[in-house]
């Protein structure tokens, strides 16, 4: 079966139109299409992380905010609601678009089984495109464990994992650590 022909939409057409949307969609390349609700464990994961990272930047000219925020990837061809973004120092914005984010140091998706294909592919590549990226994290949601991937001084890309309640997740790009068991509280009980 051959693939349906979707319509090119513009950045602008999307950028407009998605701020009258009551849902949330991902731009890519011309092509829109509609996110997906997360769980409750979901949400829970990006909040618990959220507060942490919080409680721990207090003070220290970072905002911490969470999915109703889009980010513009490095390529300008991607536009998405990471769960988590963190803006250390002034917020830049996508000229005429308050509610785009161009200048995050550190994201953070909570893998889900609808978007882990997507969260490890293509978004994955234009995250690491972003010029101010230092740091983002794919979170598991079914087991205590973290996937960062770090840039590193010479422009590469490393991943290191961190499993286990037990374990503190270093988040260098934010020179701060979140314990797991903080960041997994509620959730893994359900």
């Amino acid at each position: 079966m051959a693939a349906p022909n979707l319509p090119f939409v513009s950045v602008d057409e999307f950028l407009d139109a998605e701020e009258l949307s009551e849902t949330k969609h991902m731009y890519c390349a011309g092509v829109v299409t509609a996110m997906a609700g997360g769980s409750f464990e979901h949400a829970l994961l990006a909040m618990n992380l959220g507060g942490e990272l919080r409680e721990a930047l207090r003070g220290r000219g970072c905002s911490v905010v969470g999915r109703d925020v889009l980010f513009q990837t490095g390529s300008k061809e991607m536009y998405t609601y990471p769960d988590l973004i963190v803006v250390c120092g002034p917020v830049q914005r996508m000229p005429g678009r308050r509610n785009v984010i161009t200048n995050p140091v550190f994201l953070a998706e909570v893998l889900s089984p609808s978007a882990e294909a997507k969260d490890r592919g293509v978004k994955s590549h234009e995250y690491r495109l972003g010029p101010t990226l230092r740091q983002y994290a794919l979170i598991s949601q079914d087991r205590p464990m973290v996937e960062i991937h770090t840039r590193a001084e010479n422009g590469q890309w490393w991943i290191s994992e961190v499993i286990g309640l037990e374990a503190d997740c270093s988040f260098s790009s934010l020179e701060c650590s979140v314990p797991m068991a903080a960041m997994y509280e509620g959730v893994l009980d359900r």
